[in-house]
């Protein structure tokens, strides 16, 4: 009677649980903007601290140090949902970060450092020295765990998903239209093969024309010399 009673009990409370799980997850691809004194109210108050800015420590001891945080964090609509947060450094400048979750960001950070002794190739060689658009741009990535960590933002840039994303809206050309054809040539696709996938893969290719991102490089440029000049940026 006593273990008939608790299981009751248990499911109840499971299903009061679960009631309240629902509304969350309903609610929260709606939530956009987050008050940091309701999510974090020791970094609102956080002043002058001894920690440098991400990204700004150099060898000699100069950096930037934290000097408050900004007071709402921006969430980002994508699938993981990243958080964007602003500081203000002791230098006087405002410092943008994306906190990322469930991603392990030492391997970019990692990659950052090699980007960073291939511009130094790039401009100790008298070949590329003479062009100096020849460099990788860098950010800061700074881990804070195995599965989280803080990544620079890079001001007044557009992702390719976006470009392509406005491209075809401005068209009425269906956004995902790829991957539209692929379920058409496999409407398993999630349970093929590795191989199989690639081949499914490679034939949705052969149908797409693939000029999306050549068209807005085109059509946002204002003249040739600028069309040019940021075709050799990108490739």
């Amino acid at each position: 009677r006593l273990q008939g009673a608790a299981d009751a009990a248990l499911n109840r409370a499971w299903d009061l649980y679960y009631t309240v799980f629902r509304r969350v997850n309903k609610q929260l691809p709606q939530l956009t903007t987050l008050e940091l004194r309701y999510v974090s109210p020791a970094l609102v108050t956080a002043r002058d601290l001894e920690l440098a800015v991400p990204g700004t420590y150099r060898v000699d001891g100069g950096a930037a140090r934290i000097a408050r945080f900004g007071a709402s964090v921006h969430v980002i609509t994508s699938k993981q949902r990243p958080r964007k947060l602003a500081m203000r450094g002791s230098d006087g400048r405002e410092y943008g970060f994306l906190l990322k979750g469930h991603e392990d960001l030492r391997q970019d950070e990692r990659a950052m450092q090699l980007f960073g002794l291939a511009n130094a190739l790039l401009a100790r060689d008298r070949r590329t020295c003479e062009h100096g658009h020849l460099f990788v741009q860098r950010y800061a990535v700074t881990p804070l765990s195995h599965n989280c960590g803080v990544v620079g933002w890079v001001p007044a840039c557009d992702t390719l998903h976006a470009l392509v994303r406005d491209f075809r809206e401005a068209r009425k050309i269906v956004l995902n239209v790829e991957h539209r054809t692929m379920l058409q040539h496999a409407p398993d696709y999630d349970n093929l093969a590795l191989a199989q996938k690639v081949e499914v893969f490679e034939a949705a290719l052969a149908d797409a024309a693939g000029q999306d991102l050549a068209k807005v490089l085109w059509l946002k440029s204002a003249h040739s010399e600028q069309w040019l000049e940021r075709r050799t940026h990108y490739t």
